[in-house]
């Protein structure tokens, strides 16, 4: 836990000098990351923590999103509205998706997440006159320059990030855990189990919607591929890469996605088949992921 806490604050101070540096798109690319990162560790929440795999998270992100694209941009509402109400479009969501959705296990769970973010991305490619269609919907305001946005966004995502710690580090954390591992001991115990998931989902899909959310006023442009299924595979790709298993895995791991992505398309356009087999190579020889490695080799010494 030191060692965590040392890495932690180090990322966190030099982040916090990137925008006195005046270069732009690194700027743009360390706030994405961010963004991405606060999208990855709610996810795992759900993943890491509950055991449920969910190929629907962006269904959560984008319905963030759009809902505070199409409430400020179209219908004039102020930006902090937009802000609160996409964030609870998010949390809507994730009560409708899990309940329905919680019944059922590892293939089937997965399989239902996942026919939900799709079902979200043909309403938003047909339903052309709300969301743009695959135009999307641009002229998302910031509210501030994009200097203080930066620093907004981060405030925001540390945060959210020590309220989703502090859940999984809570008596519901640990019961979330205990299903993961024996899911038929903790229900003989005397606790729901689908009710506990439940709070999982939704912790899991409010703080997503947050990420969604700081990502159209980023962006300040809203379309379909962030609604797209592989947007969904983007944090669980992350959480793989960085390990599941610790709270910091996931940010670490998107940290490597996104700079690895953003690397390897300057010199070839088959940058995923390359992560590909990063990917396949953790999964087969590092089961804990990067963390687990760190903890492993380097912090035991």
């Amino acid at each position: 836990m030191k060692n965590e806490s040392i890495l932690l604050i180090s990322l966190i101070f030099l982040s916090l000098l990137i925008p006195l540096s005046g270069n732009k798109y690194l700027l743009y690319l360390t706030l994405k990351i961010w963004i991405l990162i606060l999208y990855a560790i709610a996810f795992n929440v759900i993943f890491g923590y509950s055991g449920l795999l969910s190929f629907g998270h962006a269904l959560f992100f984008s319905g963030s999103a759009y809902a505070l694209a199409i409430l400020v941009v179209k219908a004039g509402y102020s930006l902090p509205i937009g802000f609160i109400a996409g964030i609870a479009a998010a949390a809507v969501f994730s009560v409708g998706v899990g309940f329905l959705s919680l019944r059922h296990r590892e293939i089937h769970f997965a399989m239902i997440t996942l026919a939900f973010s799709m079902m979200f991305w043909g309403i938003v490619m047909k339903w052309r006159d709300v969301t743009g269609g695959e135009d999307g919907i641009a002229g998302v305001p910031r509210g501030m320059p994009i200097f203080w946005f930066y620093y907004f966004s981060v405030a925001i995502i540390l945060i959210c990030a020590y309220i989703i710690y502090s859940f999984v580090r809570s008596d519901i954390g640990l019961i979330l855990e205990g299903i993961r591992e024996n899911e038929t001991r903790v229900r003989f115990s005397g606790h729901s189990t689908l009710k506990y998931r439940l709070y999982a989902m939704i912790v899991s899909g409010t703080f997503t919607g947050v990420a969604g959310s700081l990502w159209a006023m980023l962006d300040r442009t809203v379309t379909p591929s962030i609604s797209h299924w592989s947007f969904s595979a983007m944090p669980v790709i992350a959480t793989l890469i960085g390990g599941p298993q610790s709270f910091l895995g996931p940010a670490i791991g998107t940290v490597i996605y996104v700079i690895a992505q953003d690397v390897i398309t300057k010199y070839t356009l088959y940058w995923q088949f390359i992560l590909g087999i990063v990917i396949v190579s953790v999964v087969l020889f590092f089961r804990g992921g990067v963390m687990g490695i760190l903890e492993k080799f380097l912090w035991k010494r």
